[in-house]
């Protein structure tokens, strides 16, 4: 609990475990990118095609179910995230103002990211702006989030008395 309220501390093994963590945030980082680049694309048509298929390249539209799947575990998975990254984002060097901004910006582009394909497949195909603005936006809240807890990992801090 001490954790929580104060931060994570300067130990070596608190710095081992964040590091890592970092590490592997990273790698989820880059390959969430591949990941959206194959198999979305990067341009507005590539989203609509992924989303409504196209009959040309006998794609087939995503549907309900498919949808629904992947918004589950996104649910849960994106819900975490934000739990974690913005309590991680309590330590960060950035004033209250900035962190209020990178919050609202992670929880919004978390919730339209999931929200988007839903539009697009069932309300209009002019939604994959969204989905792409979600996407990239989450994606540089995320690199500003993760240089500022690199900053704060790597800041000498007085030894706190315990």
């Amino acid at each position: 609990m001490r954790v929580m309220m104060t931060g994570p501390g300067q130990s070596p093994l608190s710095k081992v475990i964040l590091a890592f963590f970092y590490v592997y945030f990273v790698l989820h980082w880059v390959t969430g990118i591949l990941m959206f680049h194959h198999k979305l694309g990067s341009s507005y048509q590539s989203v609509v095609r992924y989303f409504l298929g196209d009959p040309e390249q006998f794609m087939n539209p995503r549907s309900f179910i498919g949808l629904l799947e992947v918004t589950h575990f996104h649910l849960f998975a994106m819900g975490l995230f934000f739990v974690v990254f913005s309590h991680l984002l309590l330590f960060c060097p950035f004033g209250a103002p900035v962190k209020a901004i990178l919050t609202w910006l992670l929880g919004l582009s978390l919730l339209l990211d999931i929200l988007s394909p839903w539009l697009i497949r069932y309300v209009a195909a002019p939604f994959a702006w969204l989905k792409l603005a979600s996407f990239w936006t989450l994606q540089g809240v995320s690199l500003i989030l993760l240089l500022g807890l690199l900053a704060a990992l790597f800041r000498r801090r007085p030894p706190v008395n315990s």
